[in-house]
């Protein structure tokens, strides 16, 4: 059964058109206990579309407890553990979080919502380390961070779910469609700019994406996902949320670790290609999904900024924090920009060269 993602009013996917309705610490205490049989004291994680607690236990040990959102279909949260486990059991070296089971033995459980509906929860390990994005980076880091996304596709290659090919918002096979939210931005020259982007993907990319090679891919390997070593961050401590997860060309997910990689580095395509030597390492892209990587990782860029806008509006209680780091992806896009496209594209070419095995 392939799990259909409703478009809201607001033009975001119902996943992203909800609110994380907060669950009370107290209440994430009793699920713990009811669930996984484990006494612990819940203390609340901001996510983007769920209910996240770090649960401490006597002993200084902790878990992460998520109680999924409510639009959130059961098969998904199936989808998603069961990819963990599925990663774990190919490639154990992978730091990834690790599913703690439900007393009945379950990856997963359902609870009954406050409104009467359904949430799914989720516990799994406490991975260590400090994101990316707050440590030092460095070409090395980098590297091993594209060598880590080569080793998680493979692991994912033969991972095979029904709910799979669901749709959701972050996944840019469906970037197109974000097109129509870009009254959100009353600044004219970046509406210009968002549009420019849009139309190349149309032109570059559409027409072909159906060609792409495609399977189970991460979707999210941003500086928040990506935990390293506090004391060595060069070394890679954790992998985490699968919360993106779904099945899309390689080339997307690429594109997405790509992007970020970029962070406050003055030239942006050196960065991007540190995590393309690493990548290439491991893995590899055809010379047409090489062709396209460029555009790929503006329209992340571009759906960075647009998303968290237009839920902005919808929650404008939320609006600073989900905007919080829109002024970075429109300085990142500009530094980006400020390099020829060819000279770009044509350097991206040569460190995915210089990564692979000879």
């Amino acid at each position: 059964m392939r799990s259909e993602m409703t478009m809201g009013a607001s033009g975001l996917g119902a996943e992203l058109n909800t609110g994380a309705t907060a669950v009370p610490a107290d209440q994430a205490e009793q699920i713990a206990r009811d669930i996984y049989g484990l006494e612990g004291t819940a203390e609340w994680l901001w996510g983007e579309k769920d209910s996240n607690y770090r649960l401490t236990f006597p002993d200084g040990t902790a878990t992460l407890l998520k109680i999924l959102n409510p639009a959130e279909d059961p098969e998904v949260t199936n989808m998603h553990s069961l990819a963990l486990l599925h990663v774990e059991a190919q490639d154990p070296g992978i730091p990834l979080q690790r599913i703690i089971r439900t007393k009945d033995g379950g990856p997963d459980a359902r609870i009954i919502a406050d409104d009467g509906g359904t949430r799914g929860v989720r516990m799994v390990s406490f991975v260590p380390g400090t994101a990316q994005r707050t440590a030092p980076h460095s070409p090395l880091q980098r590297r091993r961070i594209g060598a880590l996304l080569g080793r998680m596709q493979k692991a994912l290659k033969s991972f095979h779910h029904p709910a799979a090919s669901h749709r959701i918002t972050w996944d840019m096979t469906h970037a197109a469609d974000l097109r129509a939210l870009l009254s959100a931005f009353p600044d004219a020259e970046q509406r210009a700019r968002l549009q420019q982007a849009f139309d190349r993907f149309d032109a570059d990319i559409v027409p072909v994406m159906a060609d792409l090679p495609a399977q189970s891919i991460h979707n999210d390997f941003n500086m928040e996902n990506i935990l390293v070593d506090a004391a060595a961050p060069d070394k890679i401590a954790g992998i985490i949320d699968f919360g993106d997860m779904v099945h899309a060309p390689v080339l997307f997910d690429v594109a997405v670790g790509a992007a970020y990689q970029i962070g406050v580095a003055e030239d942006p395509v050196e960065a991007m290609c540190d995590f393309l030597r690493g990548y290439s390492a491991v893995s590899r892209l055809s010379e047409k999904e090489l062709a396209l990587l460029h555009t790929a990782v503006v329209m992340r860029l571009v759906m960075r900024l647009v998303i968290p806008q237009s839920r902005a509006q919808l929650f404008p209680d939320q609006a600073e924090r989900l905007t919080i780091r829109s002024g970075d992806v429109w300085a990142q896009l500009a530094r980006l920009d400020a390099v020829p496209r060819p000279e770009a594209i044509a350097r991206l070419h040569q460190a995915h060269a210089e990564g692979m095995p000879q």
